[in-house]
């Protein structure tokens, strides 16, 4: 394994790029964040290296938080890089600090990067943070995706956008990546929440030397999680080839596959297929507990025909066919179509709960896009409009309706009951689905 980071391999491992590319780095302040900060700036000198922009998360969970912030921000200066602070707008509760602030954390930056047409975010996890996780999913009975750890490259989903982590110092040990804002003379902030040991993660970090004493340290941890992935990648590959195959999505954002077939797969199959579209129909960070997965298989083995609902994910089953679609009770509430708008011409391309995209033109400030809920199922059938019966009735609320307040104007998959106005226009709507994503994406 390589021991010293340098700004070359740092470009590769951020492959592919052009000159025009543009990547945030996320930088705390902390010795890692400080150490990738010291490559980038390094790597800027080569020739059609991508541009960058420092992002800063103030959480206000210290005192200090905010001269933190402009501190980084102050050597971002010096070193000639874009800087920007983005500050919590929310308050954490009393339980799971850590994991509420990296909620926030992540949430804040996927939108920035989504707004200002990021490539993705950088972060600064090594060789260690690689162990530590999972030493923690071991811990926690983790099977097979578990124990692949961080990836290279993971597509986390967050409540505002998409964001595509990257992460090319994995193969590098925490000294060396921290070695690098000591030379380059970057003052490092010391958080003392990474010395408290009420945090899971600094138990595990403070046991390292001892397993590594018995011939069980990080590198050897980090190599086991990279075998792992390319075992991982295989059974990936195989059933994104199976759905190709057998499965097919309806307009509606609903996906059905023969019940024989999918009968016929093999466990691990069966439990990588229901953990993943329960993260993908659930809008999960990471993927769920195995426990919840292996319930739902256990009902579909057990009942003939059925339904059950876990984490956002509705699945039905029949004799013959099994269906997978978005929760209704899991949609968000109705969101402004303005807020989707160019200010310049009033077009919109966006998408709905991540599921539809759809593009159009909108100057109503009033208009609202939602799910149709069991009211707006109701209202269509009223109206004398009829759904696809080949997917389940339990799927027809999360369809994308267009309100007005309380009122439910449209519901555009009914292309029927769609008219366009002078302020309002939708020229398409799909469902975006694809398979490799789904199965694939969002590891880590």
């Amino acid at each position: 394994m390589p021991h010293k980071p340098t700004a070359s391999a740092l470009l590769k491992n951020l492959q592919p790029f052009d000159v025009d590319s543009h990547f945030a780095l996320a930088v705390s302040g902390g010795g890692d964040s400080m150490g990738l900060l010291a490559l980038a700036a390094q790597a800027r000198s080569i020739k059609g290296a991508p541009n960058f922009t420092v992002l800063t998360v103030n959480h206000g969970l210290r005192k200090a938080a905010k001269a933190e912030a402009e501190q980084v921000a102050a050597q971002c200066e010096k070193l000639n890089l874009s800087h920007v602070t983005l500050t919590a707008d929310a308050k954490l509760g009393k339980s799971d600090v850590q994991q509420q602030a990296r909620n926030m954390r992540y949430r804040l930056m996927a939108a920035w990067c989504a707004e200002y047409g990021s490539q993705g975010l950088v972060v600064a996890h090594h060789r260690d943070d690689q162990a530590e996780t999972v030493l923690m999913r071991m811990a926690r009975g983790s099977r097979m995706s578990g124990l692949t750890g961080m990836a290279p490259r993971q597509l986390l989903y967050t409540e505002t956008a998409p964001l595509l982590l990257l992460r090319p110092l994995l193969n590098y040990g925490g000294a060396e990546v921290k070695a690098l804002a000591h030379e380059a003379g970057l003052p490092v902030i010391d958080d003392p929440s990474n010395d408290d040991l009420q945090f899971e993660r600094v138990r595990w970090r403070r046991l390292l030397p001892l397993l590594q004493a018995e011939g069980l340290g990080a590198a050897r941890l980090a190599e086991m999680a990279a075998e792992m992935r390319l075992l991982q990648s295989a059974l990936d590959e195989n059933l994104a080839a199976w759905l190709d195959d057998y499965a097919s999505w309806h307009d509606y954002g609903v996906l059905s596959l023969p019940r024989a077939d999918f009968d016929a797969l093999p466990l691990a199959h069966k439990q990588r297929f229901i953990g993943r579209f329960v993260q993908y129909f659930g809008q999960h960070a990471h993927p769920v507990k195995q426990r919840k997965a292996d319930r739902l298989l256990r009902q579909i083995e057990e009942t003939p025909h059925g339904g059950a609902s876990a984490g956002g994910l509705h699945l039905r089953w029949r004799k013959s066919q099994v269906f997978l679609g978005r929760e209704a009770a899991a949609c968000p509430e109705p969101l402004p179509i303005s807020d989707m708008s160019s200010n310049l011409d009033s077009r919109f391309d966006s998408h709905f709960d991540r599921r539809f995209a759809l593009s159009g033109t909108n100057r109503a400030k009033h208009l609202q896009l939602g799910a149709l809920g069991p009211h707006g199922v109701a209202e269509m059938r009223s109206r004398g409009l009829s759904f696809d019966k080949a997917v389940p009735a339990a799927y027809y609320a999360a369809l994308p309706g267009v309100f007005d307040g309380n009122k439910l104007l449209h519901c555009p998959l009914l292309s029927s009951s769609f008219e366009s106005t002078a302020d309002f226009k939708l020229h398409s709507i799909y469902y975006r689905g694809l398979y490799r994503d789904i199965i694939a994406g969002g590891q880590g």
